[in-house]
């Protein structure tokens, strides 16, 4: 069941912050003596011009206001960099532990929540979102007490000295006030959502884009002819447009207010002061401070915006923290039995198409059954949800006798590797990207990488099983790759074994080189193979011939050749492809 969160935005955000409130406090703390210490100087410059226009000068006293001033300070910068680290490493323990979680998470939750979220609005939420909440509370959070505690305490202090000229410095936080209401506006809020939504899509845009840079030269194409891309950035410029001129007048009056805001104390203060109603030093103390404590409110003007920009960025991780995890109801240890059993299996990826529909069959413990079928036959699905990246929502899937929705994740990853067609390297050494984290001497990885038939081509590299995938040009056939991939399923060593199309991408030397490999990985593990190429799996104990998700035949190759009229034609094919070569020259083909 979906877990739900009862709060939201800057209250949600705190609650995220969890131990690192006292930091955040001390930070608060810190900021508030820091405006207390910092408005003392300019307390004490009013008093020095009091001393000056005062004869006879006490040269004495003005010093002594001087090195209080300087000490204030000094000690007033010293807390603000207190306030600032105190900030910082509350920021940077959120950050990394917001991280951790969605990492976790990510890790918990099916591959459809992978598909149904692009890789480029996951880098946007992960990267960006997370950012800009550490730099929220890095910087944000301080100027916000600054932006409340500096006005509070300047125009409290100029209250006491005059009433009068202390309404006039009044006027830029009155102006706040009016402002800020409509910085949170809810058509301000909508173009905001919209602006992060347009965002993720050119992220999404940009990261196909670039997949696809090879298609798009071969056929001469531009960037504008890429309709994702071009689109998605277009949409964003609009956004972004649309975003300043909601901005733009509102933030325009504040900015022009602001920056003329000692007119109205020259205005009342000159008056007063020819009426004889205040003194030159007082003055000169409302023209220093009753303007000076108005910086901090161009943090609070920018609140608003980063509140709401913070608001989606929480609301958009919460969608990942609190998504719905695969289902683990039971605490079932696996047997010893490794038989895959799939009964009245159906599966679909948009709840219309089913992917697999009433799969039925069982692959024995220690032998080798083989998906074959047309593309989009299901074959790959089925494989997928073995290793339960997907959840069946029709029939069970078994493993001896047990269900494996009542396995958890980690207990069945144990059990079951994984060879994809699409090999992935790590930029990191050619140990690690074998050893994958487990727990395995270096002795082990070499052996495994001899059995895969990849430990002369990694002896060849300038550090050999220490040489960085990635680095300084050293990079790796797709055949090569392919065999990196076995020598980790060889070194996990799991009793079922899962092959999507490991040598659909080979040449003929690595096909030979990784056909040697499955010899020593099969061994007596469960095995279910995915191939295109059905003169690799004539030998199989078993074959399953699929179409639209169904078993249309079961058995043996020779059993199919005569009872399975698909299975038939596609050897037929294989044969005749196997058969076929250009029997004249190029140029008469023209």
């Amino acid at each position: 069941m979906k877990t739900k969160t009862p709060k939201s935005g800057i209250s949600r955000l705190l609650q995220i912050a969890g131990k690192e409130k006292r930091l955040l406090m001390l930070s608060a703390v810190l900021a508030v003596v820091h405006v207390l210490l910092a408005v003392i100087p300019y307390i004490l410059i009013y008093y020095i011009i009091q001393a000056m226009l005062a004869p006879p000068v006490n040269t004495a006293l003005i010093i002594s206001y001087l090195q209080k001033a300087v000490f204030a300070l000094i000690a007033a910068y010293a807390l603000l960099y207190a306030s600032g680290m105190a900030s910082h490493v509350a920021a940077f323990n959120i950050l990394y532990e917001l991280r951790r979680q969605m990492a976790e998470k990510l890790g918990r939750l099916p591959l459809g929540f992978i598909n149904k979220n692009n890789s480029g609005a996951l880098k946007k939420i992960m990267a960006d979102d997370v950012e800009r909440i550490e730099n929220f509370i890095a910087h944000s959070i301080p100027d916000f007490v600054k932006g409340i505690a500096l006005p509070l305490i300047t125009l409290g202090y100029l209250f006491s000295v005059n009433w009068l000229l202390a309404l006039s410095s009044c006027l830029p936080v009155i102006l706040l006030a009016i402002i800020m209401p409509i910085m949170f506006s809810k058509e301000r809020n909508k173009v905001l959502s919209d602006y992060h939504y347009s965002l993720e899509g050119m992220n999404s845009g940009i990261v196909e884009f670039v997949r696809a840079m090879p298609v798009i030269k071969i056929f001469g194409h531009t960037a504008d002819s890429f309709d994702k891309y071009s689109g998605s950035v277009y949409r964003f410029k609009e956004m972004v447009m649309a975003y300043i001129r909601s901005s733009s007048p509102v933030y325009g009056v504040f900015i022009s207010f602001i920056s003329n805001a000692s007119l109205p104390i020259l205005a009342l203060g000159f008056y007063l002061y020819f009426a004889g109603g205040v003194s030159l030093s007082v003055l000169f103390l409302f023209l220093i401070l009753g303007v000076g404590y108005i910086r901090p409110l161009f943090a609070l003007s920018n609140l608003g915006s980063q509140i709401s920009l913070i608001n989606h960025g929480v609301k958009r991780l919460d969608e990942i923290l609190f998504s719905q995890e695969q289902e683990t109801p039971g605490n079932e240890k696996m047997g010893t039995d490794f038989t895959i059993k799939f009964e009245q299996v159906s599966f679909s990826y948009d709840g219309k198409i089913k992917a697999v529909d009433r799969l039925s069959f069982t692959v024995p413990q220690g032998s080798i059954t083989a998906l074959v079928g047309p593309s989009g036959s299901g074959k790959s699905t089925a494989a997928q949800l073995v290793a339960r990246f997907w959840d069946a929502q029709d029939g069970c899937i078994f493993i001896g006798e047990t269900d494996i929705r009542k396995l958890k994740p980690e207990e069945l990853m144990k059990q079951v590797s994984f060879v994809f067609q699409d090999s992935f390297m790590f930029q990191q050494t050619i140990y690690e990207n074998i050893r994958m984290g487990m727990e395995k001497t270096e002795k082990e990885v070499i052996l495994a990488a001899r059995a895969a038939q990849c430990h002369d081509f990694i002896e060849k590299m300038p550090k050999g099983y220490h040489t960085i995938w990635g680095g300084d040009g050293v990079h790796l056939s797709g055949g090569e790759q392919q065999r990196i991939q076995l020598a980790r399923a060889i070194l996990k060593d799991s009793p079922i074994l899962i092959l999507d199309e490991a040598t659909a991408f080979s040449d003929p030397e690595n096909e030979y080189l990784i056909q040697q490999a499955f010899n020593e990985l099969i061994g007596n593990k469960t095995v279910i193979v995915i191939a295109h190429r059905l003169s690799t799996i004539t030998s199989c104990d078993q074959i399953v011939v699929m179409k639209q998700g169904a078993a249309v035949g079961i058995g043996t190759h020779e059993d199919l050749l005569m009872d399975c009229l698909l299975y038939l034609n596609m050897w037929n094919a294989h044969t005749r492809a196997k058969e076929f070569t250009i029997t004249e020259p190029v140029s008469s083909l023209k």
